[in-house]
């Protein structure tokens, strides 16, 4: 995937401009997973990395951070929370489960891993300015006991799609063609349990528009054309 530039270029001449490789990543078969974080300024910058647990309560998404508090809760830790990256160098960053066999074989277990840059201070001096801006990953631990089950309905620029099973899916959105190639797709991240409504690009809101569904291992992928007033509808069970 393209790297994705955490700071907003407001002053690009003293921000950092620190990338990561990805903003969703699948962890292996161990529950492990490796990002590269990369410095591409010609300062130092000091990067804070923070691990928390994702759930879906009453259909809102829960933030649980990981402090020194709720150690012995920790389903996952980092290689490292907080490291020096010099000028247009790279470093790896792990997230590796602490749980035994992956976490919970029937439910995915989500995290979000928060990359924060700021300034270095070399000698008691600062080198840039301070700005207090980071992106979150989302690291994804499947469940090895898939149950894809999902609804999408669509009604003109509006669409209702509901994740019902026990895994995080990618939901691609396309009425792209030779008559409209630009704002006419769109991509969300459903979590499980998740319900969402969003509005379709402009060059995707009129008729039926393909929807092609996917795990974020994929294991499972489907294609779905959603007309108005009309709802797709799958469940079932993937090994």
């Amino acid at each position: 995937m393209k790297k994705v530039i955490l700071l907003a270029l407001l002053f690009p001449s003293l921000s950092h401009a620190i990338a990561i490789d990805t903003m969703l990543k699948v962890a292996d078969s161990h529950g492990a997973g490796v990002y590269t974080v990369t410095n591409n300024e010609t300062n130092p910058a000091f990067v804070n990395v923070k691990l928390s647990e994702i759930s879906i309560k009453d259909g809102k998404l829960v933030k649980t951070p990981y402090t020194k508090s709720n150690l012995l809760e920790w389903d996952a830790t980092l290689t490292q929370n907080k490291f020096i990256l010099d000028p247009l160098m790279a470093k790896k960053v792990g997230v590796r489960a602490l749980c035994a066999d992956g976490c919970n074989p029937d439910l995915d277990t989500v995290f979000a891993v928060q990359f924060t840059p700021k300034p270095y201070s070399k000698d008691g001096k600062m080198e840039g300015v301070s700005i207090s801006y980071g992106y979150e990953s989302i690291f994804v631990i499947p469940a090895k006991n898939k149950k894809i089950s999902y609804s999408i309905e669509k009604k003109n620029e509006n669409t209702l799609i509901k994740n019902t099973g026990n895994t995080t899916l990618e939901v691609f959105f396309n009425q792209c063609s030779s008559k409209f190639k630009a704002d006419c797709s769109t991509k969300i991240i459903m979590l499980p349990s998740k319900i969402r409504k969003i509005v379709l690009p402009k060059n995707a809101r009129k008729g039926s528009i393909d929807v092609f569904i996917s795990s974020v291992d994929d294991t499972f992928y489907r294609k779905e054309v959603v007309a108005n007033d009309k709802k797709a509808i799958f469940n079932k069970n993937i090994k």
